[in-house]
């Protein structure tokens, strides 16, 4: 039997199928967590149009880093115009055209179309940033936008990421997530444990007002903040850390697309969450990070009063730690042999609190 070319969100369970994204949307949908209904675009699409240009993606794959920039360049251009040449499954648009409408599409709606390649977001390493997101695409854009994201694959920051020691994988391919925009009123990233210290008990937001994309994108610098957080449910929660950045523009979905728009001054200094929203998406943080059962790292969107996932991946590059750390203690020159002459028990550290 086929692999199919189409499958809802809460069917993408297989890797080799729908990729890393569209596959951690799946679990995460399925543990009960707020993901926005969606599709996947899967990889038998995109291995049609590879085998419909004769291009032999594996052997590919495994000459390009030999070869000088220049011909690498030619190489890479030769494939992404190959791909944008392909015509599409007998019947795919149709299709598609079909399953988006049943989500609740019309000539109106805005969709989000991102990246699903069979290397990202994997527990061992995550692609990052690597492959394209577009955002705010109208529906008679969406089959190009498809091919973005293909043709994203085969792009110079690839290859290097691929040359990295430790990151050499088979030729990955790319499948596609496609779901309606979300009206952002705030956006960001969040991991589930200090992502440079490992501290198991914080969790660390970054959230810029509006969409994320420009902040995925490294072009803003987002205010940050650590929440403490406590295994028992007898304490409240704390946020240990607020920085606030000059925020002078967002992004925000309209009618006729994502457009960027100015912040009034009053209003760029000030918050992007209150501590409410801080205190619900540090618990959500560690919920999933339970069902992963290891740290995470998401995106979510802050939507009105809901807060959606819209992509969530393991965290590969930090070791969790649970016990203190510099940022946690008080450091002193003090006489403590005059003050404390006997032999101190554990519970006489001085911890900043």
């Amino acid at each position: 039997m086929a692999d199919p070319f189409i499958l809802s969100l809460d069917e993408s369970s297989a890797l080799y199928l729908v990729g890393g994204k569209a596959a951690g949307l799946a679990k995460v949908r399925t543990a009960g967590f707020p993901v926005p209904k969606g599709l996947c675009v899967t990889t038998a699409v995109y291995q049609q149009g590879l085998d419909r240009a004769g291009v032999d993606a594996p052997a590919i794959w495994m000459k390009l880093p030999g070869l000088s920039v220049e011909q690498r360049s030619q190489e890479l251009a030769r494939i992404q115009q190959l791909l944008l040449d392909q015509p599409w499954p007998t019947g795919f648009p149709a299709d598609l055209e079909t399953r988006l409408t049943r989500l609740g599409g019309d000539s109106s709606t805005r969709w989000a179309v991102r990246s699903s390649a069979t290397n990202e977001d994997a527990a061992d390493m995550s692609a990052a940033g690597l492959y394209r997101t577009t955002l705010g695409v109208p529906p008679a854009a969406v089959l190009q936008s498809i091919r973005d994201c293909w043709i994203s694959l085969w792009n110079e920051r690839v290859v290097q990421y691929r040359c990295r020691p430790g990151a050499d994988r088979p030729c990955p391919a790319m499948a596609v997530v496609i779901q309606p925009m979300l009206s952002a009123q705030a956006a960001g990233v969040a991991y589930s444990i200090h992502p440079v210290t490992g501290r198991t008990s914080q969790v660390s937001i970054n959230a810029v007002p509006g969409l994320a994309l420009c902040l995925v994108n490294g072009e803003v610098t987002p205010d940050q903040y650590v929440v403490e957080v406590y295994e028992d449910d007898h304490r409240p929660f704390r946020i240990r850390r607020r920085m606030l950045a000059q925020k002078r523009k967002k992004l925000t979905a309209t009618p006729g697309g994502v457009q960027e728009e100015s912040i009034p001054e009053p209003e760029q200094r000030q918050s992007c969450l209150a501590d409410k929203q801080l205190f619900e998406l540090a618990r959500m943080s560690k919920r999933i990070e339970v069902a992963f059962r290891q740290p995470v790292d998401i995106e979510w969107v802050w939507e009105v009063e809901r807060l959606w996932i819209v992509q969530a991946r393991p965290i590969t590059a930090v070791r969790p730690w649970p016990s203190l750390t510099n940022d946690e203690c008080e450091w002193t020159r003090a006489n403590f042999k005059e003050t404390l002459p006997e032999l101190p028990s554990p519970l006489a550290r001085i911890i900043h609190d």
